[in-house]
């Protein structure tokens, strides 16, 4: 073989091992820094390189779109926030963008509020802070009547997991999880008519206050219809501690109820308010939906969670709700 040949096929060797080379992960450590990329719509792949180089995630720029081009993903990549490891190959790195950004699977579970919520997907990078709360239901009313007479989200962020992409539109976010809610408990929620919304805070109540135990819920909804038609105050602390909250029970300073907690002047306070508060204090799954809707008649009219084992204690009257409370509340 020719002498130029050989050092020919040398310089192509050694080309495409730093070619090889440069297609390897930047960095060993599984546990390196990830970082956000942002592929704009109709960005090029050669802008996609170089910014991927600048952020310290790929060896070279070049061997980047080399690959782009050879392998045909240069033209296949698809717009979207993506997280990205410097312990992650170029190949690696390729593949996710052609298979487009990644949703996050993020569980709502029963019992948060919109701003609970709210302030759960922001910090998840799902939308920016206040993405749901700068929203009113007032822009959703057409596609979605049962909002017509709520001042906010409140009870209709249906509770489920969920798959958002990251920085997402947040009307986007609560469409998805307004049609949950009209799917899994508008219909039977609006078999009540006109008392759709009284039902619906009912529930909110019950999601918060009573474990999901067989038949207590439903006691519970009873004690709370019977001391509605009695005109009885429902003296229930959570919506005390809802309106002391401002509705972030999540990041709330002090979860505990001093007495003076009991004086505060909100409209939540069911301690010095009668009736039901104005919205509901939470967003209840289809268990407390139901016992809302199915009231279990009893002769109780108190009831108490023992703190030690979260079961709903009973009581037919004050005097035996005074003893429970001294037995199992040490009050």
């Amino acid at each position: 073989m020719p002498r130029y040949h050989i050092i020919t096929l040398s310089i192509l060797s050694l080309l495409f091992s730093l070619f090889i080379y440069n297609l390897q992960p930047l960095s060993g450590n599984k546990l390196s820094e990830v970082k956000e990329i942002y592929i704009d719509k109709g960005e090029s792949f050669s802008s996609v390189s170089e910014k991927l180089l600048g952020e310290g995630l790929i060896r070279s720029a070049r061997s980047f779109r080399w690959y782009g081009l050879f392998s045909g993903s240069a033209h296949a990549i698809k717009p979207g926030y993506y997280r990205v490891s410097p312990a992650e190959s170029a190949v690696e790195i390729t593949e996710k963008f052609v298979r487009g950004p990644e949703d996050l699977v993020t569980p709502i579970i029963e019992g948060l509020t919109v701003k609970d919520i709210d302030r759960k997907l922001s910090a998840l990078g799902i939308i920016p802070p206040k993405g749901i709360l700068n929203l009113t239901p007032k822009e959703f009313i057409a596609d979605y009547p049962f909002l017509n007479k709520s001042l906010s989200f409140e009870g209709f962020l249906f509770p489920d997991t969920y798959r958002f992409a990251p920085h997402s539109d947040p009307k986007l976010v609560v469409r998805k999880m307004l049609d949950n809610f009209k799917i899994k408990a508008a219909n039977q929620l609006s078999a009540k008519g006109k008392d759709f919304y009284k039902y619906l805070i009912i529930a909110s109540l019950i999601e918060k206050e009573v474990p999901d135990v067989l038949n207590d819920r439903e006691l519970v909804s009873g004690i709370i219809q019977k001391r509605l038609d009695i005109g009885m105050g429902l003296q229930i602390d959570v919506t005390v501690l809802y309106g002391k909250c401002g509705g972030a029970l999540l990041t709330c300073e002090s979860l505990k109820l001093s007495r003076d907690d009991f004086s505060i002047a909100s409209p939540y306070n069911t301690y010095i308010h009668r009736g039901l508060p104005p919205t509901p204090i939470s967003n209840p799954g289809a268990h407390a939906i139901y016992a809302a809707l199915n009231p279990q008649k009893s002769r109780y009219l108190f009831y108490l969670s023992d703190p030690k084992t979260q079961k709903t204690i009973f009581s037919e009257d004050f005097d035996e709700h005074n003893d429970n409370r001294a037995r199992y509340l040490g009050l």
